[in-house]
């Protein structure tokens, strides 16, 4: 099952978002193209401001990586030279987080994928023009080797390493962090079933979308949400 979502919860923002999975829920505002400063203006490109909120109190060390992080993965996928001298900004606010007290390591790369399918989600709401679809996930390593791809707070305490994940369509990897105790070996189980993952979310209908094993399907959650949203793009000429 995908995480819920809903459409465009703000009103004055140009795109928003609201994804909810069953550890973290996050509010995605986007705006843009719009003004910018003259000492943040690019000639030739947009620039991207990511900021990220935390569930309560003010924005920290933690807070200014994971708008690094976030912010290079959507200044790969927007085409940002059809907007030169513009600013596109996307503003995450995390409402849910975990009642179990997680470390700082596990608990900043745990967060990772929310965030940014929730800036994704929120440019496709905005209708700013895209290069790829994007889709990213969380991934953990118990201590007997065993890779989890759907954690629940109780794993995330207990895991030996943690590490988020992020596809385009095309399979290329576009984010990969990680924390904890990782080897090669491990790594390499991580990615390829996160990859199977993510492309399944992506999946057009009847494709044939199988985790490791063979046997388990994975629903293309995000497939169904972008053509819902391109649908409902196109209703009104129905309606004339």
């Amino acid at each position: 099952m995908g995480p819920d979502i809903t459409h465009h919860p703000l009103r004055r923002a140009d795109g928003s978002t609201t994804i909810s999975s069953p550890l973290y829920t996050v509010l995605a505002a986007v705006n843009g193209p719009v003004e910018v400063q003259r000492r943040d203006e690019l000639p030739e490109e947009a620039a991207i401001e990511v900021n990220v909120r935390p569930s309560s109190g003010v924005g920290g060390p933690k807070e200014r990586w994971l708008e690094g992080v976030i912010g290079a993965v959507l200044r790969s996928i927007l085409l940002v030279h059809l907007h030169p001298r513009t600013l596109v900004q996307a503003t995450l606010q995390i409402t849910k987080e975990p009642t179990l007290k997680l470390k700082g390591a596990i608990k900043d790369v745990a967060i990772l994928p929310t965030l940014l399918n929730a800036a994704f989600l929120g440019l496709v709401d905005a209708g700013l023009p895209l290069q790829t679809t994007i889709a990213a996930t969380l991934a953990t390593v118990s201590s007997s080797g065993d890779v989890n791809a759907d954690p629940t707070e109780d794993i995330l305490g207990a895991c030996r390493s943690i590490h988020a994940l992020a596809y385009n369509q095309q399979g290329e990897l576009l984010l990969d962090e990680s924390s904890g105790q990782v080897d090669l070996d491990v790594w390499e189980k991580v990615a390829e079933k996160t990859q199977k993952i993510c492309l399944a979310s992506m999946a057009s209908s009847g494709e044939d979308a199988e985790m490791g094993n063979g046997n388990v399907e994975v629903e293309s959650w995000l497939r169904t949400e972008l053509e819902s949203r391109a649908q409902e793009a196109v209703a009104w000429r129905e309606a004339v």
